[in-house]
């Protein structure tokens, strides 16, 4: 936070240069403006095929639904974060054979997830624990466990990772790309993980994508999600 500069010597030059500025303001009428949400999330139109399913926009986080008491709320900034404890945001459409780009950032030490290929959880978050994968998002967890792994399938390659991990605060970009049965992951444009399912109860051939509200303790931003379907 900026700080305030305190009253005192050369205070009253200070309080007539910012009468000159508002009265400039009041003329110039451009660039004056306090600080505000800005108009329009998201950034430019994706290209092709690609959708975006989320923003940072009050009327993209309405297309989603909620699973559990934890649940993401719209940020100044134009993201939705983590608030209210584990819970599971979830797009209603079932996917197949898709890229989803992801962009959030994270201040330290939070977890969170990107899952893919489960079915319809109704009020229930562990549904896409027990029947989808989870792209993990939280570069201080275990080696199988950290940012781009298939959270308890398989570790994400730890040197790429660290390689392209932008430093805490700053934005990063997850591809996901679901092509049943294989998952690749890759993090700011490196690919880190490549998994193939072997397992029945988790079937990539269809299924809905979320995202993680893992805890009270853990705030992630994310400000964007594209759908890109994919053919032969």
């Amino acid at each position: 936070m900026p700080s305030i500069p305190a009253e005192g010597k050369g205070a009253v030059g200070g309080r007539s240069r910012g009468l000159i500025v508002a009265v400039t303001c009041a003329v110039v009428l451009v660039g004056c403006a306090a600080p505000s949400t800005p108009d329009r999330c998201g950034g430019p139109d994706p290209a092709g095929d690609a959708r975006v399913l989320l923003d940072g926009s009050q009327e993209s986080l309405e297309g989603w639904r909620s699973a559990g008491p934890g649940g993401f709320e719209v940020a100044e900034d134009c993201s939705v974060r983590t608030v209210g404890g584990m819970g599971l945001l979830w797009f209603p459409e079932e996917l197949a054979d898709y890229r989803l780009t992801v962009e959030w950032r994270a201040s330290g030490d939070d977890n969170s997830g990107v899952f893919v290929g489960f079915p319809d959880p109704g009020d229930d978050p562990w549904v896409a624990v027990r029947q989808g994968y989870e792209i993990q998002i939280d570069p201080t967890d275990a080696p199988d466990r950290t940012t781009g792994a298939v959270y308890g399938f398989q570790g994400a390659d730890v040197v790429a990772r660290d390689a392209a991990l932008a430093a805490p605060g700053e934005w990063n970009t997850l591809d996901v790309v679901v092509q049943d049965p294989r998952i690749t992951v890759s993090l700011n444009g490196a690919v880190v993980t490549e998994f193939v399912s072997t397992d029945p109860a988790r079937d990539l051939s269809s299924g809905h994508v979320g995202l993680q509200n893992h805890g009270d303790d853990d705030e992630v931003h994310f400000r964007s999600v594209v759908l890109t379907p994919l053919t032969d």
